[in-house]
């Protein structure tokens, strides 16, 4: 029996390892994509960004919500380096589908 708790605690201590980073990171697009657009459009996007391409489209809509707040301009994405600009090609996919 001991080995058996043993066993749920390690199991359970993995999962929420696993799960803090991905629960983290979608606080965090959220919060970024709620500068711009509604809940419900930030989540219908949320849904559908690849779980590979969540970080970079974090990053992009930082400088893109960064850009139009301290210029009042739209993103220049020549500014953008390659992780940032695949970031916000998946935000932009999404959006398109969620209208």
């Amino acid at each position: 029996m001991r080995m058996f708790c043993r066993g749920l605690a390690a199991t359970s201590l993995v999962f929420l390892a696993l799960a803090v980073p991905a629960t983290a990171q979608n606080d965090e697009f959220m919060k970024e994509c709620l500068v711009t657009a509604s809940q419900r459009m930030c989540t219908c996007i949320s849904g559908r960004i690849p779980a590979d391409q969540r970080a970079n489209a974090i990053l992009g809509l930082r400088k893109s919500n960064a850009s139009v707040s301290v210029s009042g301009n739209l993103l220049d994405p020549a500014t953008l380096n390659q992780n940032e600009m695949l970031g916000l090609n998946a935000v932009v996919a999404a959006q398109a589908y969620c209208m």
